[in-house]
């Protein structure tokens, strides 16, 4: 379109010069320099394009669930041999029975993965305050009970030979699986300790008649029924 228009004018300027030399043809033509008409093409301003800033979008870092390691299972807290009958213990019938050490009272009691310790744990904390005995027990057949009776005495140190008996006490526990053992706490209601706090240890537990059970096991919420002489 630019060019159009510029040879569009330079057309028109010639013709009337043309036709001014017909009109008066003696008159004598003063050279003139010839100037050209240029046409000037504007320039469009030149829109700049809005820089459009992109958000950065931070990619979240994906945390890496790392993989729990499986533990072993733990393995079963043996306090009283492996082998059956067991040793050490003393058969009447099917029922085996002893006295057990304080180490295997505290290593049965340690055992947490059994329900059965509760009962176990408990006792021996009352056993702080009163008399006590224990016996651990076991059965070639499943018991869905135990119960035990003792007598309660008092004893001479120095000779050993019983001063009084202070009372009798029916124990009942919870039921044992074939050959699982259990040690069952026989608490008394005598305190064993002196005005100044010190354990008397001139009472003791003697008599037991241990009596493993086959039928429904009853209330075990109270579990040593004490009668006093």
């Amino acid at each position: 379109m630019k060019k159009f228009i510029a040879l569009f004018l330079i057309s028109i300027l010639t013709l009337g010069t043309t036709s001014a030399l017909a009109a008066s043809p003696s008159a004598k033509p003063t050279p003139k320099e010839s100037g050209k008409t240029t046409a000037k093409a504007t320039k469009k301003p030149v829109v700049k394009k809005k820089v459009v800033k992109k958000k950065v979008v931070k990619k979240k870092a994906v945390k890496k669930k790392k993989k729990r390691k499986k533990l072993p299972p733990l393995a079963p807290v043996v306090c009283f041999g492996k082998g059956w009958p067991p040793s050490g213990f003393t058969q009447y019938g099917e029922v085996f029975a002893k006295i057990p050490t304080a180490a295997q009272l505290q290593c049965e009691a340690s055992n947490n993965n059994s329900p059965s310790k509760v009962f176990l744990r408990t006792d021996l904390k009352n056993c702080d305050e009163f008399a006590c005995g224990a016996v651990t027990v076991a059965s070639e057949n499943r018991c869905t009970w135990w119960e035990v009776t003792s007598t309660f005495e008092r004893i001479d140190l120095s000779t050993g030979k019983i001063e009084a008996t202070l009372g009798s006490l029916r124990t009942i526990s919870k039921g044992t699986n074939a050959q699982d053992f259990q040690s069952i706490m026989l608490v008394s209601e005598l305190r064993h300790k002196d005005a100044d706090g010190k354990v008397l240890n001139n009472i003791k537990a003697s008599n037991l008649a241990i009596s493993c059970h086959h039928n429904p096991a009853p209330d075990l919420n109270i579990r040593n029924f004490f009668t006093p002489n």
